[in-house]
């Protein structure tokens, strides 16, 4: 679609964030920073409610000012972010910050590029109304302890790990953001930059070490960790040590999702992305193969040849693998870890889990030194 592209193009150019919904409000397509908070869908109700052809321009003071207009059957939301991203309160990094005056300019361009007209600013549009309303659901700011660790913290730095070294980049973007809410940031340093430069060696040492047990060469994964190194040493501003960090994470997932995609069949990569995204929701192999335009007899075939195991072991280890960091680093409930991971209750959680690794859930939990 032509206002897919623009609106990519605008985000892109401008990093303000583009929200487009259909007729029916459905958010058909979102294009912002990884990092950028999401926009609560009941301030994106109240909003869309009152839509139509002209722009019209909220300000919130806490979260920064929303523009919004209709053209025909899409809504269109442009949200200017001024929200600070906490993170584990050890810093307060802010996503790209636009002007009131800088925004209706952007806004003008961006309407002209969509309907070949410019818009009017009636005073009556342009009036700045607060609804106070505060719903960032990947922004909580929480006392914490930066030089503490935390089970969650070490948790959510394995799962976003996981998705380096699978190669998936849709895994790592969505456990980066848990990462940041509860990972172990820390002071580093009495310099902000380079403490901030610490946290980016840490960082790309990690992801180096996942990249290699994803299949990256080690060669290939110590001189890409060598070059990030070097050009984060050089730098004289982070501006946003969170999306800094992600963006080298990224590159590391790209090299492996590159080995992997040469190493192994197309169909069989693409069958484990699909177990990757949809681990906690999907139930069989007939699922599987609908999804990667295969006959279940031939997938399960050519995984197992491929792999050396079959394509459901392959699925009931990355279940099981998640159980056991849900055990060791929450406190949840079992059952509520079997709902979690699919099962249909906990029973069956611990009888597979019992003939994989020998023990029930309770016996893993009880048993590890913690």
């Amino acid at each position: 679609m032509e206002i897919e592209k623009i609106s990519q193009w605008f985000h892109e150019a401008t990093n303000l964030s583009v929200f487009l919904y259909a007729d029916s409000n459905h958010l058909s397509k979102v294009f912002k920073m990884t990092v950028a908070p999401n926009l609560s869908e009941r301030l994106s109700n109240k909003i869309l409610k009152d839509i139509n052809s002209k722009i019209t321009i909220n300000l919130f003071a806490q979260i920064g000012s929303i523009a919004s207009f209709r053209l025909e059957k899409t809504k269109v939301l442009i949200w200017a972010t001024s929200t600070a991203i906490n993170g584990n309160g050890a810093y307060a990094d802010k996503v790209p910050l636009t002007d009131f005056n800088t925004f209706q300019a952007q806004l003008k361009i961006f309407y002209f590029a969509l309907t070949k007209s410019e818009p009017i600013f009636t005073q009556q549009q342009l009036d700045l109304n607060d609804y106070g309303l505060l719903d960032r659901p990947n922004q909580r700011v929480e006392s914490f302890n930066a030089n503490k660790p935390s089970h969650n913290g070490y948790l959510a730095e394995q799962q976003m790990l996981l998705g380096v070294e699978h190669g998936n980049l849709k895994e790592f973007n969505k456990n980066y953001i848990a990462f940041m809410d509860k990972g172990n940031f820390g002071i580093l340093a009495s310099s902000d930059l380079r403490s901030k430069e610490n946290i980016t060696v840490a960082a790309t040492t990690l992801f180096t070490r996942a990249a290699i047990r994803g299949g990256m060469y080690a060669e290939s994964a110590y001189e890409l960790s060598d070059e990030c190194i070097k050009k984060t040493e050089l730098k004289q501003n982070i501006t946003n040590i969170y999306e800094y960090t992600r963006t080298i994470g990224e590159r590391f997932v790209k090299n492996v999702a590159l080995v992997k995609r040469n190493n192994i069949p197309s169909l069989i990569y693409r069958a484990q992305e699909y177990i990757y995204d949809n681990l906690t929701v999907v139930k069989n192999v007939d699922e599987i193969a609908q999804s990667v335009g295969s006959s279940k007899s031939y997938l399960m075939h050519l995984f197992k040849k491929t792999t050396g195991i079959s394509i459901i072991e392959f699925l009931t280890s990355q279940k099981i693998l998640s159980a056991k960091q849900l055990l060791l680093f929450t406190q949840l409930p079992i059952r509520e870890i079997s709902d979690t991971l699919g099962y249909e209750n906990p029973s069956q959680l611990s009888r597979v889990f019992k003939s994989t690794t020998g023990q029930t859930p309770s016996q893993f939990r009880k048993n590890q030194d913690l």
